[in-house]
């Protein structure tokens, strides 16, 4: 044993967890740090735990209590500290399990930073499909305290280890849920400091487990569990932030995400009203973590939550039940529109991968680039839908642009599972590029596929996309870009518009009524001159090019530099249009679209006017439309 390693003593509460035990125990057994104590309290349970723990007390580092009588979660883990005799504490659920490194990795953390308590991220694994999720333990860009307490799992006591003197400061409340909550915050808050730890805790979601329990009035322990909370950090010099962040993670996520759930109209009723006047003291509508969220949403479920959020705290109860009746109808019905489902698991994304090298090779060869930035949460979706396609991808190149969420990580992940299937790299940039066009440049020139298919990592496709966007191409080689209509889609990948051409058709032609092959140049003096008729590059299929000039030149545009880039394509060969919608663009509020300013815009659109007109000869005709949509747009955007 290392006498240079502080002991660590890991308490494992069992109660009803003999499927998971083994699986939990043996990679505690088999932690690559050497003074390592595990504290094992059996709540008489009712499966064979008891039994199967039998055959653990031959270790010397494990301590097995038995409680008398089933006393719960909170009691077993207040014995298993009163029992231990390590300098550090760590707390393990026993349907749960570590990597083998985990303490190790933790102990290290707090030697290197001198800090008092470490903690890491959570991969989620969900039991039926073995999906992997990951949840990182603080939000926003940097490890600190704020960002540490201002995310779904500041109150979680397994994804740490403790300072024994500070961990034991506070005894978990038995008899209510949520008991993590009045320890572990206190704990995070009053340590001298806090440390980063890169490792995983694996949290197993179970249908069985208390979190994935129905609702029960005993969730509302959680306010006792918030104000004992507030009450404990109430002289940290950052108060009124911690308290704000607490308030929104941990109440009023209820009325975002459970309470809307429970089933049967009447008992929804009865807790809309119970959280109305338990909440009432937390202003919640004033809390700006929660407007936060709403600017993250799509506007028509901004719009809901705005609704349901007034309705509730001003005690009209009967609107907010049905209000959410009326969403889950709309939800369902707009949830026909998805094309992939928003669940996706790594399984099936290594399964479409499999079915994509099960695939001939065709004609033309394809190499699909993924532009990507802090779009970790469509990553599996995206690929999904890549892989997916029944047309052989020659190969997949995944571009990230110094993301700053857990996106490198999914990536590595990905790839490490679908490599010997599909010829697939990844391409990280050191600093942030500050350009998409600057990325698809990297794409042109990394791929080695007749045609490039930039497909954007928040949007996603039909099945069928890149076979409709070639067979055009199989009749006329003269064509550069072959591309689809496309449908947008909000955060959730409900279908908001389910076509584009409405959009791009401002004058009335028709054109777009059918799928066409025509001259570039023609497209552009009879249709693109006026504006942007490829609504999203997701959507085209580009011959493989140096294109270095004109990506240049649309770089030092901001909201109108892919028409740009698309206009100047067309002069070099055909276009090809397929009607069918095989395209969903994601609207999302972090997208040039979504956070467009109107005036650059419209500066933008005159300058590729004044483009047009010089390059393609443009005459009075043409001046006159364009005359009339910069007034149109003047009215539209109120611009004097």
């Amino acid at each position: 044993m290392n006498k240079n390693n502080p002991k660590i003593s890991v308490i494992v509460p069992v109660y009803n967890t003999a499927k998971y035990l083994d699986k939990c125990l043996d990679t505690l057994l088999n932690q690559t740090y050497s003074n390592l104590e595990i504290i094992i309290v059996e709540d008489c349970s009712k499966d064979n735990s008891k039994e199967l723990l039998k055959s653990y007390e031959k270790y010397e580092n494990i301590k097995i209590i038995y409680n008398e009588k089933n006393s719960g979660l909170s009691y077993s883990r207040n014995m298993g500290v009163r029992n231990a005799t390590g300098e550090y504490i760590g707390f393990i659920d026993s349907d749960d399990y570590v990597e083998l490194n985990y303490y190790e990795t933790l102990m290290n953390s707090i030697k290197e930073n001198n800090s008092e308590i470490a903690i890491c991220d959570i991969k989620i694994v969900y039991e039926k499909t073995l999906m992997e999720q990951l949840s990182k333990c603080y939000t926003g860009n940097e490890f600190n305290l704020i960002n540490v307490i201002n995310n779904g799992l500041a109150a979680s006591a397994c994804n740490k280890l403790f300072k024994k003197s500070i961990i034991s400061k506070y005894t978990f409340e038995v008899g209510r849920v949520n008991e993590d909550l009045a320890v572990v915050i206190p704990s995070v808050v009053e340590a001298k400091k806090i440390s980063y730890a890169k490792t995983y805790y694996y949290y197993v979601q179970r249908g069985g487990s208390i979190q994935n329990s129905e609702f029960s009035d005993k969730r509302f322990d959680i306010i006792h569990g918030v104000d004992l909370t507030l009450e404990r950090i109430k002289n940290h010099k950052e108060y009124n932030e911690l308290a704000a962040a607490i308030i929104y993670n941990q109440i009023i996520v209820l009325l975002i995400y459970l309470i809307p759930n429970i089933k049967g109209r009447k008992r929804r009723k009865e807790v809309l009203k119970k959280f109305d006047l338990l909440s009432r003291k937390y202003e919640i509508r004033k809390n700006h973590y929660f407007w936060n969220f709403l600017e993250q949403t799509g506007t028509k479920h901004r719009l809901y939550y705005k609704m349901l959020f007034k309705l509730n705290c001003t005690g009209h109860y009967s609107l907010a039940n049905n209000l959410i009746s009326m969403y889950h109808f709309l939800s369902l019905f707009l949830k026909k529109g998805k094309v992939i489902p928003e669940d996706i698991t790594l399984e099936k994304v290594i399964a479409a991968a499999k079915y994509q090298q099960s695939l001939n090779d065709e004609k033309y060869k394809v190499s699909v680039v993924i532009p990507n930035y802090n779009y970790a949460r469509f990553l599996y979706q995206r690929i999904y839908s890549i892989l997916s396609q029944n047309y052989k991808i020659y190969e997949l190149i995944i571009l990230d642009d110094c993301s700053k969420d857990n996106s490198k990580e999914v990536i590595d992940d990905i790839i490490s599972h679908i490599k010997e299937y599909v010829n697939v790299k990844k391409i990280y940039n050191e600093k942030n590029s500050g350009s998409a066009f600057k990325q698809w440049q990297k794409g042109f020139k990394e791929a080695t596929g007749d045609y490039v298919w930039i497909a954007e990592a928040d949007d996603y496709c039909d099945p069928s996309l890149l076979k409709n966007l070639v067979k055009p191409i199989l009749k006329n080689e003269s064509i550069v870009i072959s591309y689809s209509d496309t449908a947008f889609v909000d955060i959730f990948g409900n279908v908001t518009v389910k076509s584009i051409k409405p959009e791009i058709d401002i004058s009335k032609t028709k054109h777009w009524n059918k799928s066409y092959i025509n001259d570039g140049l023609n497209e552009i003096k009879n249709y693109s001159y006026l504006n942007c008729t490829i609504a999203n590059v997701s959507s085209a299929l580009i011959k493989n090019g140096n294109y270095n000039k004109y990506l240049t030149e649309s770089g030092n545009y901001k909201q109108a530099g892919d028409w740009l880039f698309y206009i100047n394509l067309m002069t070099l060969g055909s276009i090809a249009y397929t009607n069918k919608v095989l395209n969903y663009y994601r609207l999302h509020g972090d997208n040039v679209s979504s956070t467009m300013n109107y005036q650059k815009h419209l500066d933008e659109i005159k300058n590729i006017y004044a483009y047009s007109t010089k390059k393609f000869n443009l005459d009075s005709n043409h001046k006159k439309k364009m005359d009339e949509r910069i007034a149109f747009l003047k009215k539209a955007w109120k611009i004097k």
